[in-house]
């Protein structure tokens, strides 16, 4: 998510660390940032900056463990993004991530077990299906693996098409070998693209270039539309950019896809708010907080209506 957004909704000026962390995470510096807020969280009396700061906290191991991911520096990212899942537990796209970490460093046990909490939390979570269904195949229940494949797919074109076509005809001949390589293709690269245009998205909005991350965020929901923390961000994005009806319908296509997605509740809330809906805001509110007792977002505003 484009982390800083949250910071210029709630300001600047709790506190010298939490501000320099602000503006580290401005400037997509999250290595630096990560030491700011802890010394926020170590120095700050107030409970509003305590909540922000731990917040900002686990969004910046996240960043961190996604810059290790892509530098194949996989040990580093599981570090982070443990970091991360500590302080936001409720989060699925955290324990996928550590899942795939998981499977790059070989531990198959410790991949399924972040598999199952990220299902728990998100069922229709077509790239941790995606996943199991390879580990399933990895570990020789074929028939079991090709069928969650396919239900991947069908939640997410990405996870299929092709590949999977490609995979099945090697599956039918025997190949398991040739299949696999496919099946492992389809984690490689079925998120990528829409990941790609969110992450440029991401830049332009802390960049102020709106209209631009409308286009990038499109682009992406394009490729995968059922992507819930891509439509949660491109809520943020419109919320940030004035189109307050246009962000509303996003976070809840979100919750649709995913009804525990507290950022998505409480982000909703907000639009509501400044809609004027204060019942619907504060239900949205309380859904946030039911998911997650501390947001920060859900918890400070909550109490403001």
């Amino acid at each position: 998510m484009p982390v800083s957004i949250i910071g210029k909704w709630f300001g600047f000026g709790r506190d010298k660390h939490f501000d320099e962390g602000l503006r580290c995470v401005d400037r997509s510096d999250f290595e630096n940032a990560i030491p700011a807020f802890e010394r926020s969280l170590e120095t700050s009396t107030d409970p509003a900056t305590l909540r922000l700061a731990r917040f900002h906290l686990g969004e910046c191991h996240r960043e961190v463990a996604r810059a290790h991911m892509t530098a194949e520096r996989y040990d580093e990212a599981v570090k982070h993004l443990e970091a991360a899942i500590e302080i936001h537990p409720s989060y699925p796209d955290l324990h996928f991530n550590l899942a795939r970490a998981f499977h790059k460093l070989g531990d198959a046990e410790q991949a399924h077990r972040e598999l199952e909490t990220a299902l728990r939390l998100n069922p229709k979570y077509a790239e941790a299906i995606l996943l199991q269904g390879v580990l399933w195949y990895e570990a020789g229940r074929h028939e079991d693996a090709l069928a969650r494949i396919g239900y991947a797919a069908s939640l997410n074109p990405q996870c299929g098409g092709d590949t999977l076509a490609y995979a099945k005809s090697c599956h039918e001949k025997g190949d398991h070998t040739r299949a696999l390589a496919n099946l492992r293709g389809l984690l490689d690269h079925a998120p990528c693209d829409a990941n790609f245009h969110a992450f440029v998205a991401d830049g332009l909005v802390r960049d102020g270039e709106y209209d631009r991350a409308f286009e990038e965020y499109e682009k992406a929901l394009t490729l995968a539309p059922h992507y819930a923390d891509i439509r949660c961000r491109y809520g943020q994005a419109l919320l940030a950019g004035g189109r307050t009806e246009d962000a509303v319908a996003q976070f809840r296509a979100a919750i649709g896809i995913n009804p525990r997605y507290a950022d998505a509740q409480a982000n909703l809330g907000v639009a509501l708010k400044r809609l004027g809906r204060n019942e619907e805001a504060r239900a949205a509110f309380r859904a946030a907080l039911e998911v997650e007792p501390h947001h920060p977002i859900a918890s400070l505003e909550a109490d403001r209506i």
